[in-house]
């Protein structure tokens, strides 16, 4: 593919995801809060509302604006986010669970964390149902509780602290989707427009992913990925190298957020998504044997394909890797590197 129909296609693909966004976010909501919530959710968590309304039975849809607040309050359903990449104040070692990434940390019914977890796999997500359960009633195939589960900040009294903002819902406020049936009977003309463009954008993502994997494909492996990885890895012994020198013209490094800080984090955070990238192709070579065991069929889409699964799982390690390198690029440009070392004091 050329550089220039690559180029063409992320952008359709980016186009059709923010209008599908708009659209979806639109017709789902009467608050503008929950339409806030469920644009900052990703992943399993964006699937919270769908969840908590099959297991709680509670109408989102028609859910007024006073029924949100900000918190936190312990009666109430808490969603704790984080602005900005901080310091872990729970966690003393200084590795990859050190930095609280930005985004949902948390949510909790009371002081109760929620689950979010499928009901039953199927290839097309459009048929998927979700559930939402407590911590303390959660079964064993519930998976990870909604945030990021970063290691020892694990309940309300510790999402509270180091929350920059924390979103409420008051349930009691909120009516039941009982009775709903009938409305949304007479609103299904409009809400199929609003599928056949949700299946417009999920075509151009695979077209997208599809594109990405033959590049991956085509290469030895990952080629793309591999000169990053050796360009940071350059980058990263350049930045000790230096370190070393200037420590022995007895100067150090300025700050947190000098070139050398900003390469060794970025190093450390591709070299991770880079190990895990490995892995999963690894399991996509045992994950094709195992799917010809099992006698899977091309032809058979409903049906969980253990290397479709992992080739999906390079995807998204590759993405992360593209992402912090070109962040890390555009980070050094705004960077004046004469400042990075200062006197030993």
């Amino acid at each position: 593919m050329k550089k220039s129909s690559f180029r063409k296609l992320v952008k359709e693909t980016i186009i059709a995801v923010l209008t599908e966004q708009q659209s979806v976010i639109t017709e789902k909501f009467q608050s503008k809060t929950a339409s806030k919530i469920y644009s900052k959710l990703k992943g399993t968590d964006s699937k919270f509302f769908q969840a908590f309304a099959k297991s709680y039975d509670v109408d989102w849809a028609n859910a007024p604006e006073e029924a949100f607040g900000k918190g936190p309050d312990p009666k109430l359903v808490n969603f704790f986010f984080v602005n900005k990449n901080k310091v872990n104040p729970f966690e003393k070692g200084s590795g990859w669970e050190g930095t609280i990434r930005a985004g949902l940390i948390g949510v909790t019914r009371g002081k109760e964390k929620i689950h979010v977890s499928r009901d039953r796999y199927y290839s097309n997500p459009r048929k998927s149902t979700y559930s939402a359960t407590g911590e303390k009633s959660k079964g064993r195939n519930t998976g990870s509780a909604m945030g990021s589960n970063t290691e020892n900040l694990h309940n309300y009294k510790r999402f509270a602290e180091v929350a920059d903002e924390v979103i409420t819902i008051d349930l009691t406020k909120i009516g039941t989707s009982g009775g709903k049936k009938a409305d949304r009977a007479a609103a299904k003309a409009g809400a199929t427009a609003l599928i056949d463009a949700k299946t417009t954008a999920n075509q151009n993502r695979s077209r997208y992913e599809t594109a990405i994997r033959d590049r991956l494909a085509n290469s030895s492996p990952g080629d793309q990925i591999i000169k990053m990885v050796d360009a940071v890895t350059k980058m990263y012994t350049q930045s000790v190298n230096k370190q070393v020198a200037m420590l022995k013209k007895k100067k150090v490094s300025s700050g947190w957020n000098d070139s050398s800080t900003k390469i060794s984090r970025s190093y450390r955070d591709i070299m991770k998504e880079f190990e895990y990238y490995l892995r999963a192709e690894n399991q996509a070579i045992k994950g094709a044997d195992r799917d010809k065991a099992s006698k899977l069929k091309a032809g058979d889409k409903d049906t969980w394909s253990e290397e479709k699964y992992y080739q999906k799982e390079m995807i998204k390690y590759a993405r992360s890797i593209q992402k912090e390198y070109k962040e890390l690029a555009k980070a050094l440009k705004a960077i004046d590197a004469s400042k990075d070392y200062i006197d030993l004091r």
